[in-house]
């Protein structure tokens, strides 16, 4: 009875920790990968929201010495009304 006690009061901890840890350890990498996009479109006056997202997470291109702003998140910006110039250096920014 006291063992039984002991691994239901172990199973929960471990379910208890694990959906502490689970969304952190799932969101780090894809947050930090466009982050510098979210974050210079939010340094402008723009409201961040899941329409940024999406433009943001489109990676921008690798030009081997620099980065080049990917057409298709400039443009997905650009359509919420976002300036060409603040859209442009944002989707430049959209890399890991």
């Amino acid at each position: 009875m006291k063992a039984m006690k002991i691994r239901r009061v172990a199973a929960a901890a471990g379910v208890a920790a694990f959906a502490a840890i689970a969304p952190i350890a799932a969101a780090t990498p894809a947050s930090a990968m466009y982050s510098g996009c979210l974050n210079y479109v939010q340094s402008h006056g723009y409201v961040v929201g899941p329409k940024v997202y999406s433009a943001c997470s489109i990676t921008a291109l690798n030009g081997g010495v620099f980065w080049i702003a990917n057409p298709a998140c400039t443009k997905e910006l650009i359509a919420i009304k976002v300036s060409s110039g603040v859209a442009g250096e944002a989707c430049r920014r959209a890399h890991g």
